[in-house]
């Protein structure tokens, strides 16, 4: 079982939730599926995964090997701030050469929401540990809801899936002793509410303005 627990919270990183975002998006059935040129597409998800992934992961790589951090999961809530902090510059920097692609801008937003579910995760951090799984999902569910109901975007497939996802992420991280069951709610409601709040306010304040 802990083998199982293990493989759940690496497939289900947070690190991940803005690749699986991109592709479900591309794969909604919406205009999003079209808008972008196959060739377009391949660009974006290399954009996606180096600057959401790949760059983030190896930051945390070498800090690991230097001995600033005991492991890849950072256990420890205090080893966890200068992590999300480089995590973050990364994000910033993948929104900005979304921003600069010829693709509908719905997946630079996607990113800049994900970049502001690991602000709202660090500055938590700063005095309590949570569950950064059970936000990154939870701002999956909130992010697609948000954009189902402002986007008009057909999502209820798509949350549904988020949800029994959820529920396995939730129990794994619960099995592993990882975080205590008030952690991982309070992951998964962070993650939901920050997400779909910037839909929200970008929907009502800025795109409507």
């Amino acid at each position: 079982m802990n083998k199982a627990t293990h493989f759940i919270s690496i497939l289900f990183h947070p690190l991940f939730m803005p690749l699986y975002a991109t592709w479900l998006l591309l794969h909604s059935g919406s205009y999003l599926s079209y808008a972008v040129h196959p060739k377009l597409q391949q660009f974006l998800y290399i954009v996606v995964f180096i600057s959401t992934y790949l760059l983030p992961a190896a930051i945390t790589w070498i800090m690991w090997q230097k001995g600033w951090i005991t492991n890849m999961e950072m256990e420890e809530r205090k080893e966890r701030h200068l992590p999300y902090l480089l995590t973050l510059s990364c994000y910033i920097a993948g929104i900005y050469l979304l921003f600069s692609l010829p693709i509908p801008r719905m997946f630079a937003l996607t990113i800049m929401g994900a970049s502001l579910a690991i602000l709202t995760s660090f500055l938590i951090n700063l005095r309590w540990k949570i569950s950064i799984h059970m936000i990154g999902i939870g701002g999956m569910m909130g992010l697609f809801y948000g954009f189902g109901r402002y986007f008009h975007l057909e999502s209820l497939h798509v949350l549904m899936l988020i949800a029994a996802i959820a529920g396995v992420v939730a129990f794994a991280r619960l099995h592993s002793s990882t975080h205590t069951s008030t952690q991982v709610y309070a992951g998964f409601i962070t993650g939901f509410a920050v997400e779909f709040g910037f839909v929200f306010f970008i929907t009502n304040y800025l795109i409507g303005a």
